[in-house]
């Protein structure tokens, strides 16, 4: 559980960021992520970046045991899916994919989700009770 907690308040804290970036950013980080497809070195050293650090997670927190942990996991299997994926799949495959999700309706939804679920973590990890702190 103390890993839990400590990653908790690591990923509540990126997601929160991520979510907020995404949000006042989008085009900017729409012309990012249309270019990730033609880069390959990048696409390969983020691929080898996110494959260990999904493993790190999958192998050090395999723990499904309330929403917090399971949603730290289901991070790890996600790196490391991702981390394979830009691996193996062709560059076709991965314009195709990026083709799909690079687009304004994600950014909105994937912000505002990452923020809600980042908030989640943040009150796991610090114990925080938003119902009295929005009321004192």
């Amino acid at each position: 559980m103390v890993l839990t907690i400590l990653l908790s308040k690591v990923f509540g804290i990126y997601l929160v960021i991520l979510g907020v970036a995404c949000l006042a950013r989008r085009k900017y980080l729409s012309s990012v992520f249309a270019g990730f497809v033609d880069h390959r070195l990048l696409r390969m050293v983020i691929a080898i970046a996110e494959l260990v650090a999904g493993l790190f997670l999958v192998i050090t927190h395999q723990d499904w045991s309330n929403l917090a942990a399971g949603i730290i996991t289901f991070f790890g299997w996600a790196m490391t899916i991702e981390g394979v994926a830009y691996l193996f799949l062709s560059d076709r495959a991965v314009a195709k994919l990026f083709k799909v999700f690079n687009t304004k309706v994600w950014y909105i939804v994937g912000g505002l989700l990452s923020v809600v679920v980042g908030l989640y973590l943040i009150s796991i990890g610090w114990d925080l009770n938003w119902a009295a702190l929005i009321a004192a």
